[in-house]
């Protein structure tokens, strides 16, 4: 991810019949496009504090809410307008990472605040300056559930990407265990607790905005809110399938591990036991004592290792028939 920049201001105004996008030195010359149906400011940054409220009337604690580092998804519901805090999820070199994006709803303005450039509503831009789906026909409770529904989508990718790592991981662990693949599993269970951990508060958010702000969406939108709700159980249901198959992947590890041991200690067992007659005959002809049959004997050294030859031989032939090797 980038680092957080200066805050930069674009405005996307349209109607059904006409469209504008433009970019905003600050916040005020946004209320140049009020006459449009919906007018959508987008700010990198989260610097614009003071505008928002002098502007927009925005409490400071909505604000201050989203400036923190640790914000989590909170639904604020005020008498003229609606404050959602809600996050971005990103791949990097690092891992997955967490971003800040507060959406402000009054009137005919949807207001987005990001903490750095780039984010999952291109489609969405794109949809509207072409005129496509139903955002030219709708108002700004519309927008503020597709940029909504495009966060939650977002998800979805990233999910895959997790159900395709497991599934590498299982052959790995078929094929060969270490210590690495242990930490790859670990690298995985934490990534999906991430995911829940982002994304189980939004069934209670979501829940709030479809009870408490409801006034706030037309009779049209409301229905697209019970949607939004469902998509986020299914996500979770999702996250929840892949925690036990995480989970079942330490087992399958260990499991494996277990059984590679197993084989080993199987096979020094059965080089031992073939060694115990080997190492008696030994130590007998190696005892020192004057008199002992074949001692002198011409073919006494190439019949003890014949013998021992043919024991081992033979121990070795039981121990297959018998299935131990």
């Amino acid at each position: 991810m980038k680092k957080q920049e200066e805050s930069k201001i674009t405005a996307i105004a349209y109607s059904k019949d006409k469209f504008v996008s433009r970019k905003l030195s600050n916040l005020e010359e946004a209320l140049g496009f009020q006459d449009y149906r919906v007018v959508w400011i987008n700010v990198d940054g989260l610097s614009l504090g003071e505008q928002l409220r002098d502007v927009f009337k925005i409490h400071e604690r909505p604000i201050r809410a989203l400036q923190r580092q640790t914000s989590r998804v909170r639904v604020f519901v005020f008498p003229e307008y609606l404050f959602l805090i809600v996050h971005q999820v990103y791949e990097s070199e690092g891992g997955l990472k967490r971003e800040r994006v507060g959406i402000i709803l009054r009137d005919n303005f949807l207001i987005t605040i990001q903490e750095i450039p780039g984010d999952v509503f291109d489609p969405i831009r794109e949809g509207i300056r072409e005129g496509e789906g139903l955002f030219r026909e709708q108002g700004a409770d519309y927008l503020l559930f597709a940029l909504l529904e495009a966060i939650v989508e977002n998800y979805v990718p990233i999910i895959e990407a997790i159900s395709s790592k497991i599934e590498g991981l299982e052959n790995e662990i078929l094929s060969r265990s270490d210590t690495r693949t242990l930490r790859k599993i670990h690298r995985i269970r934490q990534d999906i607790l991430f995911m829940r951990r982002t994304v189980f508060p939004l069934l209670e958010a979501f829940r709030r905005l479809e009870i408490e702000g409801s006034r706030f969406f037309s009779e049209g939108t409301r229905p697209f809110l019970d949607e939004l709700h469902d998509h986020v159980r299914e996500v979770l249901e999702i996250l929840e399938g892949q925690r036990e198959l995480a989970n079942s992947l330490i087992d399958l590890y260990y499991s494996t591990i277990s059984m590679r041991t197993n084989d080993i200690i199987r096979i020094l067992t059965v080089v031992s036991t073939i060694f115990i007659p080997l190492t008696f005959i030994t130590g007998l002809y190696g005892m020192n004592f004057r008199y002992m049959p074949e001692l002198q004997w011409r073919y006494g050294y190439p019949a003890v290792l014949t013998t021992m030859l043919v024991i081992a031989v033979g121990m070795l032939l039981y121990f297959r028939r018998k299935g131990w090797i």
